[in-house]
Order: structure tokens, then C-alpha cells, then sequence
């Protein structure tokens, strides 16, 4: 159960960075080209479309965002405000780049990759392992996102992983579901 933790973790983070690379930069610009001429051999112009003009996203009552894949993190956690909420969501994008993090995820990798070929008894013997690079994991993205921001309380900071954990229970129970169907 932890290493699908774990797993589902680094999924919801990849999917938050993919996610805030594609849609929430603001001011990034996208150019929609047609082609040079058209048969009469008027030139097209280039369209270029500002995501800010765009039609806001519907707001829905989901409890974490109403987006099925994008969003990790619920828009609102009892005893965190919206503004340390918001700084949380930043400063997990800029805790991807940070070291520690980057090691910690590195060993779950490596824990995987030995898992993938192991048999039931060494996966068994391995769920020690996988506890604690979960643990350090957590504790890597704590304290980075704590040096990401100054403002962010270590109160904070728990709630909204704790969150994170949640939402991923829920996933991979709805996948477990999904299996036994």
C-alpha cells in the first residue's frame, strides 16, 4: 500500500508540473499559423491567442479541483488559508527542481525497478524500503517547500501534504475498484 503511495505521489506531481507548464504560466502566448497564401494569393495573417483571454475553467464542487488528472492538491484544507494554500501550489513546482527531492525520488525509482522482477516474498521483504524512501520523500518535499517559501509554516506545509497523501489514497482506491470490475 505505501509504494502505490509513493507511486501515486510522483504521479500527481508529474501530472501538477505538466499541468502548470501547459496552462497556468501566465502571459506565455501561444502562435496558431495558417498557411502563406491562400488560393487567391492573399496572405494569411498569423493568430496569436492570449491564454488569459481564453474562457475561464468552470468551477465545480469537487473537493480536489474537478479536474479528473490535473489537480493533486484540493482547493481548500481545513486550517490552511487560500493564500498559504496558493504559495504551496508554488512552491511545490519549484521544489521539483530541488535536490534532495530529486535523490529521494531517484531511490523510489531504484526501489521499483528492483521490485518489477522480485518475487512475492522479496516484495514483501521490501515493504520496509519502500516505507522509508516514502518517508524521506515526504520529508525532502517538506523541507524544500519550506525553502521555496519563507512565508510557509511547517503547520502548513504538513496539512497540504497530508492532503496530497489523502487524494492519493483515494486514487489508488478508486483504481483497486476499477481492477475489480
Amino acid at each position: 500500500m505505501k509504494q502505490f503511495l509513493s507511486l501515486l505521489l510522483a504521479a500527481a506531481i508529474g501530472s501538477a508540473s505538466t499541468y502548470y507548464l501547459t496552462v497556468m504560466r501566465p502571459g506565455a502566448q501561444t502562435a496558431v499559423t495558417a498557411p502563406a497564401e491562400s488560393k487567391e494569393g492573399a496572405a494569411k495573417i498569423a493568430v496569436v491567442a492570449n491564454p488569459s483571454e481564453e474562457t475561464p475553467r468552470k468551477s465545480t464542487n469537487s473537493k480536489f479541483g474537478g479536474r479528473s488528472g490535473g489537480n493533486f492538491l484540493p482547493e481548500e484544507i481545513d486550517g490552511v488559508t487560500p493564500e498559504q494554500l496558493n504559495k504551496c501550489k508554488a512552491a511545490f513546482f519549484k521544489s521539483f527542481q530541488d535536490e534532495g527531492v530529486k535523490a529521494a525520488r531517484a531511490k523510489q525509482m531504484e526501489l521499483r525497478k528492483e521490485a518489477e522482477y522480485a518475487s512475492d516474498d522479496e516484495k514483501k521483504n521490501m515493504r520496509a524500503k519502500f516505507e522509508d524512501a516514502a518517508f524521506d520523500l515526504r520529508k525532502a518535499t517538506k523541507a524544500a517547500l519550506l525553502a521555496a517559501d519563507a512565508d510557509l509554516t511547517e503547520d502548513a506545509v504538513d496539512k497540504v501534504l497530508d492532503a496530497v497523501e489523502e487524494r492519493m489514497k483515494q486514487r489508488l482506491q478508486q483504481f483497486q475498484n476499477a481492477k475489480k470490475k
